[in-house]
């Protein structure tokens, strides 16, 4: 099963949650994708947690995948999206797990979440600084959004 959630001050996000209904009382994972990607990055780890007793959110950021609308400035609006969805969800405690430019959302989303709200922290492909490939730099400033067009 797939769901998608509006969330306040941001655009509708689409959110695969693993083949089963979402259920904020499991312990709950939320998966975060890179630059370029969408939750189908996520979907084989998704839905082993969703089968293995865990409320699983696959974020399709906006502009990506199957959520609506641009794709947003930075990291900090993205953090805030991700904990805007949360909060629409009901979720009290969440294991975040973000890939690569998804890894930079989940740490920025944790440093701006409630104390307590976040039980772990799982970052996958993170490096310091995370170096962006020139060609994928030179293609943003000719053909901004370029790259998450639909």
């Amino acid at each position: 099963m797939t769901s998608t959630s509006t969330v306040p001050a941001a655009p509708s996000l689409y959110a695969y949650t693993g083949g089963r209904p979402f259920d904020p009382a499991l312990p709950c994972v939320v998966f975060v994708h890179g630059a370029l990607n969408d939750h189908s990055v996520w979907t084989l780890a998704a839905r082993w947690f969703a089968h293995h007793g865990h409320g699983v959110l696959a974020v399709d950021l906006p502009g990506h995948g199957r959520s609506p609308g641009p794709a947003l400035p930075d990291v900090e609006a993205m953090a805030d999206a991700v904990l805007a969805l949360l909060a629409a969800r009901g979720v009290p405690r969440v294991a975040l797990v973000g890939h690569s430019m998804g890894s930079l959302i989940a740490l920025e989303a944790t440093s701006r979440a409630a104390p307590g709200t976040i039980s772990h922290l799982v970052l996958v492909g993170t490096a310091y600084p995370m170096r962006v490939s020139p060609a994928l730099l030179a293609t943003a400033a000719r053909q901004p959004g370029a790259g998450v067009a639909r």
